[in-house]
């Protein structure tokens, strides 16, 4: 766990998203949970040891952002989508099991009870939470899904990105839209950030959101030019790979199986090559948004 403030608390090294915990004298802002039940609880042991839970927020509505809502106190915030998604498209139970079964195999003697715990506030464009003297600045800036969440910090010049912007590498873009994903990193270039915190990977800066940046950009180029050159989509996403480290073994705990990492990988590409096509044809990307 880094202590990157005196009162802000990230850690990287879970299987999963980055958790953060910000402490504030009117109790404490987590931001997303863990991913395995055994890494939930061992953080609900951290959080209390600092103070009393008011928020967790969410930054997007992706399972290793989310599922560890049921194990932690505090009154949950998301964008509207989010919480519509978790409650109508969550993963099914059948799915969450045979998962745990690989990546956190003792975490299932905790989920007899399990259910997705839905946010209770939430917002659509912009809203502020006010505690202890902080302000968390939470703005809808779609991306890696059309219901991201920035979150931020002013008064210490601290951004929480979530999945728009990852220094351990590539996500998944399956539900993305690739555009809108440089979009929203070139938004966040531009902001006087002294800390970044990542989705996944080590608190980085503005120097890694950019090199976040050209890494897509070389990715959609890799699939524009197998476009031109006549490549049916099957044959692109055939060819077109990258390795995928965001659910790769990692502190301790085994990685997502290699069917379902090669799965994300062929579908996000396909996704890209579909977004390429709309751009041509002029689809804008308020249409994704609908």
């Amino acid at each position: 766990m880094i202590e990157l403030d005196s009162n802000i608390f990230v850690e990287t090294e879970y299987l999963g998203s980055n958790n953060s915990i910000v402490c504030t004298p009117a109790g404490l802002v987590l931001i997303d949970s863990p991913h395995r039940p055994s890494d939930a609880l061992r953080w609900r042991r951290v959080a209390e040891a600092a103070g009393e839970t008011v928020y967790l927020i969410n930054t997007d509505h992706h399972i290793d952002h989310t599922m560890g809502n049921y194990f932690l106190p505090g009154h949950i915030v998301s964008h509207a989508r989010s919480r519509r998604m978790l409650a109508e498209k969550a993963p099914s139970r059948q799915y969450v099991d045979d998962l745990l079964d690989v990546i956190d195999p003792a975490g299932r003697r905790y989920m007899g009870g399990w259910s997705q715990r839905l946010p209770s506030i939430t917002y659509h464009t912009r809203m502020e939470l006010a505690l202890g003297g902080l302000t968390f600045e939470i703005t809808h800036v779609p991306g890696h899904t059309p219901n991201n969440s920035l979150i931020w910090l002013p008064q210490q010049q601290v951004l929480f990105t979530g999945d728009l912007v990852c220094e351990l590498g590539l996500p998944a873009f399956i539900e993305a839209n690739v555009y809108a994903c440089l979009d929203a990193i070139r938004l966040i270039e531009k902001m006087p950030v002294r800390h970044l915190v990542p989705g996944h990977g080590q608190v980085c800066g503005l120097a890694e959101a950019r090199r976040f940046r050209e890494w897509i950009e070389g990715l959609l180029a890799e699939v524009e030019t197998r476009l031109d050159r006549g490549l049916t989509r099957e044959q692109i996403m055939d060819e077109v790979s990258y390795e995928d480290r965001i659910h790769a073994a990692m502190g301790g705990s085994a990685g997502y199986p290699q069917h379902l990492m090669d799965k994300f990988m062929r579908n996000s590409i396909g996704a890209i090559h579909d977004d390429i096509l709309a751009r041509r044809a002029g689809v804008s990307t308020e249409s994704w948004l609908a």
